[in-house]
């Protein structure tokens, strides 16, 4: 089990047409070090005994049970249009999640999963519920400011659902909750982003309005 501290910011259009550049040409980012750029397409099957989030909330049901499914390509040197191999995985994620102070904090255990149809089948079979689905087109990067070279966050600058967002997490219990919001809105504020924009809805409350 891992522990993710996380903060997602909406964009404009023109903000995520500038940080695709700069992530493209990182060395148009001044203090920022970025690397292993990836092209990710994710599709996450949310599913639930209940039909509703206060039954949920109410019978203390797991805030995440989900099959993800992804295809990844490395972005090579050359450019946006140059790709490696393309793999295709599947996993099953359950997550306790809570928001504290707008900083999103996961617990979660993650494994891969060969066939996502037998889950699938499995939940049919045991009540569950598909209630929610998002898809995500993003660019993935791991990113290092030059104030803190040994931290390095996973950022994604992503649309879901055709929203534009940039997500960016660290995975680890190597510094303090707090020291670790501030060395990622180090790295916001790297990118021209405000951290006080940050959006602490779950994707279920932003995308399903």
């Amino acid at each position: 089990m891992s522990r993710e501290i996380e903060l997602k910011i909406p964009l404009t259009n023109e903000e995520f047409s500038r940080i695709k550049s700069f992530l493209l040409e990182p060395s148009k980012i001044k203090g920022l070090s970025v690397a292993n750029a990836e092209k990710i397409l994710k599709s996450d099957e949310y599913f639930s005994l209940y039909k509703t989030h206060e039954e949920r909330l109410k019978n203390k049901e797991l805030r995440v049970i989900r099959i993800r499914s992804e295809k990844k390509q490395p972005l090579l040197p050359s450019g946006i249009d140059m790709y490696g191999e393309e793999v295709e995985k599947a996993y099953f994620c359950i997550k306790q999640k809570s928001i504290e102070n707008g900083i999103e904090y996961n617990r979660e255990h993650e494994t891969f999963i060969e066939n996502p149809a037998v889950l699938r089948a499995f939940f049919a079979a045991a009540g569950y519920i598909k209630w929610f689905e998002k898809k995500k087109d993003s660019i993935s990067v791991t990113c290092t400011h030059s104030d803190n070279p040994s931290f390095e966050a996973h950022l994604e600058l992503e649309k879901v659902n055709s929203l534009p967002y940039v997500e960016i997490e660290y995975t680890g219990d190597d510094f303090t909750a707090d020291e670790v919001r501030q060395k990622l809105e180090k790295i916001l504020l790297a990118l021209g982003l405000d951290p006080k924009k940050r959006d602490s809805r779950s994707w279920a409350e932003i995308l399903e309005k």
